[in-house]
């Protein structure tokens, strides 16, 4: 890389007239340069583009807006988004989260001084939109650093997209682009697991980002349905796209897909016990050994890996 790298920061945006100016914001106050903000709209039906636009008549050399005239998803856009960017390195942040100053900064110290790293992430805290209070969200105990595939296989996406700076390189070694089968969902948790083939992954375990929640987070939609059914599909399409990953998770991948088909299962009975047997047996019927000895453990978290 260059001295001083260029940071591309991808932003999809859609009806988020309210928020978006802080997130903007937020990536102008950072202390690191030379950053690009580059914002796809997708769509909206209210004032966000003219929000963006007049950004971008500000600062012109920062801030980029293209306008798209049917709504495709967040997924989609930023691989759009991606098409537009120039930087080396490549940050995430959508339209309602905000970093702290010196995020950035840090990151890229990180990128500079190990090549062997493909990405760096960091802490972060939840915070209501409405009274701005700091909410428990973030699971520190399952993040990891170094080797991730395993981690991240059995214990599914800890990364967190608005914390992740990673190289252009990670992209273009395997011709990667992000993953678009969902409108918006696992985009960033199937790169971070193809990237883990080729990279370490360093963790800055300080809070430098904030995760805005709000009543039309993606993340509020998604928690009504079972979201561990889709993390498996993911898993298995995974495997199936990176047939070398196999070998190197070895007992993980059965282990990790059944650990998944419990959580699956923990989330149903919520409703019917019923409706919870067919995972369940799934997990058994992978890995029975180990789903049972989950099953019996007094902390219950099931598909932990050390």
């Amino acid at each position: 890389m260059t001295e001083r790298p260029l940071v591309s920061v991808i932003m999809p945006a859609y009806n988020g007239v309210e928020l978006v100016a802080e997130s903007i914001e937020s990536v102008l106050a950072q202390t690191y340069d030379p950053i690009e903000l580059v914002v796809v709209d997708d769509a909206s039906t209210d004032g966000t583009p003219d929000v963006v636009a007049q950004y971008a008549e500000r600062h012109p050399d920062r801030v980029r807006l293209e306008q798209k005239s049917s709504r495709l998803g967040p997924c989609r856009r930023r691989n759009d988004a991606l098409d537009l960017a120039r930087g080396e390195l490549v940050a995430w942040l959508d339209q309602d989260d905000l970093w702290l100053p010196e995020k950035t900064e840090r990151q890229v110290e990180v990128l500079l001084a190990r090549p062997e790293v493909g990405l760096v992430y960091s802490g972060y805290e939840a915070f209501d939109s409405e009274s701005g209070e700091t909410l428990s969200w973030r699971d520190r105990e399952s993040e990891a650093e170094g080797d991730v595939l395993v981690p991240l296989f059995v214990r599914g996406c800890f990364v967190a997209s608005l914390t992740a700076l990673f190289r252009r390189d990670v992209l273009a070694r395997r011709h990667l682009r992000l993953r678009e089968t969902d409108f918006s969902f696992g985009d960033d948790y199937y790169l971070w697991l193809a990237l883990s083939l080729d990279w370490q992954v360093a963790r800055l375990d300080e809070v430098l980002a904030r995760y805005r929640r709000h009543p039309r987070n993606e993340s509020s939609r998604l928690s009504e349905t079972n979201f561990h059914l889709r993390r498996i599909e993911l898993l298995r399409d995974f495997v199936a796209d990176f047939p070398e990953a196999a070998p190197k998770l070895g007992p993980w991948r059965r282990r990790g897909i059944a650990g998944h088909y419990l959580r699956a299962a923990a989330f149903e009975a919520t409703t019917s016990r019923l409706r919870a047997a067919l995972p369940a047996a799934r997990a058994i019927a992978l890995a029975p050994a180990y789903t049972l000895r989950s099953l019996r453990a007094t902390d219950g978290h099931a598909g932990s890996h050390s």
